[in-house]
């Protein structure tokens, strides 16, 4: 891989690449594998699958989600889509907080923060294309948290990765059940994703890596996990920080 992505289609992301995308999303396994070649070792994937249980639907089709409360049964209902504004301005100030955390923590451990790559195929024509797209990228985040943790031998790092981990898993419940999906299609554990097919997944959203490193490369120590983690990140507040303004002005 070079730092130039080149897309068969040169134009932005096409909605045929864009479902292509989504639809893996919602099927079991998706995704899943080891993280890295065999020059790594890492016990499993640094992404795991989308995925949660059936939801609960009210009487008009509307998600719920139990909760506990000084009434037996209570149900909290989610928000309308349209109406979810507040939830998706704390998602994408996560996001952009997560970014300048793993800039922070590479700079301090003498290693160099990747640029932000160049993206394209970020902007959504509509506001539920927009969900479905922040589910994707939600719960594929709650993987590479959640994987990349027995790879990571700072103490430190540990612990923040585990603190963002559980940012990701709330934002992937919440829009999960706010678009009626399972909360996770692989039941009670997720599943490991190859390196591999995450690179493939990212690549069409992106035009350069501006001199970064190379995902598909191994990754041997700490501060190439956190590089990789930041690509991630960089793609998911670009994409929040493209749409949200847009549907929740």
């Amino acid at each position: 891989m070079t730092n130039r992505y080149t897309p068969d289609n040169k134009d932005d992301l096409s909605s045929k690449q864009q479902e292509a995308i989504k639809n893996r999303a919602t099927r079991r396994g998706f995704l899943r594998g080891s993280l890295v070649s065999a020059a790594v070792v890492i016990p499993a994937g640094i992404l795991a699958a989308c995925g949660g249980q059936s939801t609960t639907t009210g009487s008009a089709g509307t998600p719920r989600a139990t909760a506990t409360s000084t009434s037996a049964g209570a149900m909290l209902a989610l928000p309308a889509l349209s109406s979810s504004k507040a939830a998706f301005d704390e998602i994408m100030s996560d996001e952009n907080a997560h970014v300048s955390f793993l800039q922070s923590a590479l700079t301090k451990a003498g290693a160099t923060p990747r640029p932000k790559p160049t993206f394209k195929g970020l902007k959504q024509s509509d506001i539920n294309s927009f969900a479905s797209l922040s589910q994707v990228f939600e719960n594929v985040g709650v993987g590479a948290y959640l994987m990349a943790a027995p790879a990571i031998t700072s103490k430190a790092y540990l612990a923040a990765a585990g603190s963002i981990l559980t940012i990701e898993a709330r934002h992937a419940g919440f829009l999960d059940v706010l678009l009626n999906k399972p909360i996770s299609a692989n039941g009670a554990f997720d599943k490991p994703l190859t390196q591999a097919v995450i690179v493939q997944d990212v690549s069409p959203f992106i035009t350069s890596l501006n001199g970064g490193p190379d995902p598909s490369q191994p990754l041997k120590n700490d501060a190439d996990i956190l590089n990789f983690a930041l690509l991630l990140e960089f793609l998911e507040a670009e994409f929040y920080n493209t749409n949200v303004p847009t549907f929740f002005a």
